[in-house]
This record gives C-alpha cells, sequence and structure tokens, in this order.
C-alpha cells in the first residue's frame, strides 16, 4: 500500500483526488492521514467516496465525543468560567460610569447609526463597555496603559473578533475622552517591528492585522 502526505493548506477534496490519482498510478491502494483520520483510496474508488468516509468518520467521531464524560466535563467548566466572568463584567460596571465620557458626542452618535446590525451592534457595545470599565479604573487612580488590557478582555462577553476589537479602537480613538492615550496605547501594543511609533506620529490606528484603518 502506497502513503500520500497531504500538503500545508490542503482540503479534504484536493487530498482524496491526489489519493485517488496516486492509487491509479501505482496499481495500489493509497492510504493518508487527513485531520488524523486514516483514509484509504482504493483501485476501484474515487475521490467522492473518500470525501463521504471523511465526514462521516468525522461525526461519528464528534457524536461520540458529545456523549463523553469530558465533554460533559469541559461543558460545565466553561459555564462556571462564563458564569463567572459575567459575574466580575456586572460588579465591574456597577462601580463605572453609566455612560462614557466624549469628547465628539456628534462622531459617536454617528458609529452607533452606522452599526445597527448585530455584528456592527456588537462593535458598539464592547466599545463602551470598554470604555466605561476603563473610566471606572481610572477613577481610581490607575493609569490607561496599565488597565487597559484587562478590561478590554472583561468587556469581552459575548466574544468579539480581532476585527471587531480593531474597528471598537477606531472608534473609540476618534470620540472618547481619553482617544489620544488609547490610540497610542493600542498602536504599541500590536507593532511588530516600528510601524505602530509611526501611526502615532502620523496620526493613524492599527488595527490587529496591522492595517492602517485611521
Amino acid at each position: 500500500m502506497q502513503t500520500y502526505e497531504p500538503m500545508a493548506g490542503e482540503n479534504i477534496s484536493e487530498t482524496a483526488k491526489h489519493m485517488v490519482s496516486m492509487a491509479k498510478k501505482t496499481k495500489e491502494p493509497v492510504m493518508a492521514r487527513f485531520n488524523d483520520i486514516t483514509l484509504t483510496a482504493n483501485l476501484d474508488g474515487d475521490a467522492d467516496s473518500v470525501v463521504q468516509y471523511y465526514y462521516a468518520e468525522s461525526n461519528r467521531r464528534r457524536e461520540e465525543y458529545v456523549k463523553s464524560p469530558e465533554y460533559k466535563k469541559r461543558q460545565r467548566e466553561s459555564k462556571e468560567a462564563q458564569r463567572r466572568q459575567d459575574l466580575m463584567l456586572k460588579n465591574a460596571l456597577a462601580v463605572a460610569p453609566e455612560k462614557i465620557t466624549l469628547r465628539d458626542e456628534e462622531g459617536w452618535k454617528k458609529a452607533v447609526a452606522a452599526n445597527v446590525d448585530s455584528y456592527g451592534g456588537g462593535i458598539i457595545s464592547f466599545a463602551e463597555r470598554w470604555a466605561r470599565l476603563m473610566e471606572g479604573r481610572m477613577a481610581n487612580g490607575e493609569v490607561l496603559e496599565v488597565c487597559a488590557a484587562e478590561t478590554a478582555s472583561l468587556a469581552d462577553n459575548e466574544g468579539v473578533t480581532g476585527f471587531m476589537y480593531g474597528c471598537a479602537v477606531s472608534i473609540l480613538a476618534k470620540v472618547w475622552v481619553h482617544s489620544e492615550q488609547l490610540r497610542r496605547w493600542h498602536n504599541l501594543k500590536i507593532q511588530i517591528g516600528h510601524e505602530g511609533e509611526r501611526a502615532n506620529e502620523s496620526g493613524g490606528t492599527l488595527n490587529p492585522a496591522l492595517l492602517r484603518i485611521g
């Protein structure tokens, strides 16, 4: 039996086609491992059969895992961690300002009006929670550069993406009372080389992918 090694970035359909082609050329069955699943392409087989087996086995393993004690334990732990996170956020918001302090109220209203769908609304909600948490901590003597990362993590109770986070920074960097301080901290935090320093000099804001968005 021949063995085929899938290339990095190759999907299951591509792997199946390569296996079948190799089996026909070598006149031998071909075996491969894809995502820890062993696949076999026989001489009379086709790529669709290999793909169907892969998905069937993936589903079988998933269903088996969902029924396992390990899965149930992880679910309990995840729910408990989320409960603690929600409680911490609730307590932190209780001692934070009810509203964020704006330097550009009109700009904030425009940002809110432009993000009425669920995705955009998530960005606005995260930005508002984050700013309130930072203001609460700063009112107690902490500096933004110390509390920004921790409060961002605490404010993220909905699972924001890196792009959403970058959008929230971009909005706050334009309308929030501590906009310039946040923009400079953010640029230096995510830079790989010196692009954050250059953005700080030019007045720009980097996104998490290190692309200029402002």
